[in-house]
C-alpha cells in the first residue's frame, strides 16, 4: 500500500499539515505515518491544548495521543495510521524514513521566510525538500483544507521541467482537479521563449491524450519568475503550485538558485516540490 509521511514537531503548522495529510491519504487509500525527530524544540502549542500530557516529557506519549485522535478522521479500509520516532538530524532522518518506507508523498507544515537565514540560506521546508527522495507538499499554517481543484504546473525551457508532469497529473486525478500549464517568457531570449511555447503545448497535449482532466495553458509576461508565478497562482485562487527541485551536493547551490526556496517561502497556496534529475545544471528549473 502507498504511504504518506507527515513530519510532526507539535507546532500549529505541523498539526495543520496533518489534517491535509489525512485528507489526501483518504483519497489515495494509503497508509499514513507520522514521524517525529527528537530535538530540544518545545511543544508548547500542542501541550497547551492537551494539558493532561504536560506531566510527561515522552514524545511517544504525545504521538500516541495524536494518532488516537486522528483515527476518527482517517478512513482507509485496511489502512494503517501510526508514528515513528527517530534521533539525529531532522532533515536527514525524515528523508531516510521516506526512502525506507518508499513514501509516496511527504506532507509538511512550513512557516515561510522568517529572516535572513530562511530567505538566503533556505527555509526549513526547503532544506527537507532539497534532501527528500519523494515529492513534498509544503503547507502554511493558515491554509485550511478545502480540497484540490486547481493546480498550477509551471513549464520552463529546460527538459527537466517536464519531469514534474506525472506527479502533478497523479495528484490531479485523485481530486479531478484542473491543471493550469504555465510558461513564463524570458526577457530578450526569443529562442528560449519559443522553446517554452513548444514545451507548454506538448505538456497540454500529453495531459489531454492520457487523461480526462480539464487543462488550460497560459504564457505569462517576463519578470521575476517566482513572483510572476506566485501572482498567477493567487489570481486564480490555486490550491497547489508545483515546482521542481534538483538535489545537489553543492553547498552554495541555494544561493545560486533561490527560485524554489522563494516559491516555498512566499506562496499562499500549498507548494508541491517534486525531485528532478538534472544534476549538472546550476540553473533553477521550474
Amino acid at each position: 500500500m502507498k504511504r504518506i509521511l507527515v513530519p510532526i514537531d507539535f507546532s500549529e503548522s505541523a498539526m495543520n499539515a496533518l489534517k491535509h495529510g489525512i485528507a489526501i491519504a483518504n483519497k489515495l487509500d494509503s497508509d499514513l505515518r507520522i514521524i517525529h525527530v527528537n530535538t530540544k524544540m518545545s511543544a508548547q502549542v500542542y501541550l497547551q491544548k492537551n494539558a493532561g500530557l504536560l506531566v510527561s516529557e515522552n514524545a511517544e506519549e504525545w504521538l500516541s495521543d495524536i494518532v488516537y485522535n486522528c483515527k476518527k478522521d482517517y478512513r482507509v479500509p485496511g489502512g494503517t495510521i501510526d508514528y515513528k520516532v527517530r534521533e539525529g538530524n531532522v532533515f536527514k532522518e525524515i528523508s531516510n524514513q521516506a526512502k525506507y518506507d518508499d513514501t509516496t508523498l511527504i506532507v509538511m507544515g512550513t512557516h515561510g521566510a522568517s529572516g535572513f537565514e530562511d530567505k538566503y540560506i533556505g527555509s526549513n521546508a526547503y532544506r527537507l525538500v532539497s534532501a527528500s527522495p519523494a515529492p513534498v507538499l509544503a503547507i502554511r499554517p493558515e491554509r485550511v483544507w478545502r480540497g484540490i481543484n486547481k493546480i498550477v504546473l509551471p513549464i520552463s525551457n529546460r527538459k527537466a521541467s517536464r519531469q514534474k508532469v506525472p506527479a502533478v497529473v497523479g495528484l490531479a486525478k485523485l481530486f479531478d482537479a484542473k491543471i493550469f500549464v504555465v510558461g513564463v517568457k524570458e526577457k530578450g531570449y526569443n529562442l528560449l521563449n519559443s522553446r517554452v511555447n513548444v514545451y507548454v503545448r506538448q505538456t497540454v497535449k500529453f495531459i489531454e491524450k492520457n487523461t480526462k482532466l480539464s487543462v488550460e495553458s497560459k504564457i505569462l509576461k517576463q519578470g521575476d519568475r517566482a513572483m510572476v508565478l506566485l501572482n498567477f497562482a493567487s489570481s486564480i485562487d490555486a490550491d497547489v503550485l508545483a515546482t521542481g527541485i534538483h538535489h545537489s551536493g553543492n553547498p552554495f547551490d541555494n544561493l545560486i538558485k533561490p527560485f524554489a526556496n522563494q516559491i516555498i517561502n512566499q506562496s499562499d497556496c500549498p507548494v508541491l516540490a517534486i525531485p528532478t534529475k538534472e544534476m549538472l545544471s546550476l540553473s533553477t528549473n521550474y
